[in-house]
């Protein structure tokens, strides 16, 4: 920006401008003054740190921001998890070293069994950016994100998995059935 008081236009995807205006109306001040006191403190804390730690810190409160909005999407749709959040991070691991190791026997890299799987995973109307993220251990799944994936009929990801396989994992249907909270199924 050459003078201050520019007024850039930026692009925030519509879920993080979500996020950034509930937190906005909680803390009962304006969005730019949101965005603004935020972008003050990110320049503080990282002004001495090198690129790559400023894009862990960006990611991180990235992740935070998507975490509230979840949480406030969740109180908003007063939706009950049939999946505790355990079970379903249980169910991650599974998923992600049953992937690692067909990976590992077909000798591929990630990007490529990724590849792989996503045209399966497109038959089941997955959601591949959350799967990818899933496998390449970037992502903690949380019960009502299993929930809301298994409300759509099945398990995209474990069928798409098993196909992609051509087998079963008998952890990843353990680690299914165990995320189940018994109680919350009606």
């Amino acid at each position: 920006m050459s003078e201050a008081g520019d007024h850039p236009n930026i692009r925030i995807e519509p879920d993080l401008l979500i996020a950034l205006k509930l937190e906005a109306i909680k803390n009962g001040i304006s969005l730019s003054s949101l965005i603004n006191e935020k972008l003050k403190q990110f320049n503080i804390k990282t002004k001495n740190e090198i690129l790559e730690q400023k894009l862990l810190s960006i990611e991180k409160r990235l992740n935070s921001l998507s975490n509230f909005k979840l949480e406030i999407e969740n109180k908003a749709n007063n939706t009950s998890s049939i999946f505790s959040d355990t079970g379903a991070k249980k169910y991650g691991e599974a998923a992600k070293n049953f992937f690692d190791m067909y990976r590992d026997k077909m000798k591929l890299t990630f990007n490529e069994a990724f590849d792989e799987l996503s045209k399966v995973l497109y038959k089941y109307e997955g959601q591949p950016e959350m799967v990818r993220a899933l496998l390449s251990g970037k992502h903690i799944l949380t019960g009502i994100e299993m929930t809301n994936a298994y409300r759509k009929g099945s398990c995209a990801m474990r069928s798409a998995l098993n196909e992609w396989t051509k087998s079963s994992s008998e952890d990843l249907n353990k680690a299914f059935l165990d995320a189940v909270i018994i109680e919350n199924l009606n």
